[in-house]
């Protein structure tokens, strides 16, 4: 039981999310390596002089990542902040919806644009809501490539 725990629990890390992070990790890796060779031939030079040019074919880094982690994490503050002294107003529930956890003092998006843009935190999850992992990977993935 206390294994099943370790590797499945939602109130704190677990060792499936841990391993999916080696595994995005190393997959990022990978793609980062890839490099295409351009030729390039000297104008001015004598017959046939080439040279190659190594240009990387994903040519970016981790700051996408963390400026749209840091456009959730804003946008997440504000629904909260709206949330707690607006909670009748039609337009902070469009923006997010929020339920307090029993067992501590956090909050979770349960409605509202927040609810959509707040990652999954299990298979089961995906599998029960496959509309939503599949926004929430079109707009992490969107939004990057727009910070890239």
């Amino acid at each position: 039981m206390a294994l099943k725990e370790a590797f499945y629990r939602q109130h704190a890390p677990n060792i499936t999310s841990l391993f999916a992070t080696c595994l995005v990790f190393f997959v990022v890796i990978f793609f980062q390596g890839f490099r295409v060779d351009i030729s390039v031939k000297n104008a001015k030079g004598g017959a046939g002089q080439t040279t190659s040019y190594p240009v990387k074919l994903f040519y970016t880094s981790n700051m996408p990542i963390i400026l749209q982690s840091a456009l959730v994490s804003n946008v997440y503050f504000f629904s909260q902040l709206l949330y707690k002294r607006f909670k009748s107003n039609m337009l902070v529930n469009m923006l997010g919806q929020w339920q307090e956890v029993e067992a501590s003092n956090q909050f979770i998006p349960v409605g509202g644009i927040v609810y959509w843009i707040s990652p999954l935190h299990s298979f089961s999850e995906i599998i029960e809501d496959p509309l939503h992992a599949i926004f929430y990977v079109s707009f992490v993935v969107i939004s990057c490539a727009l910070f890239s």
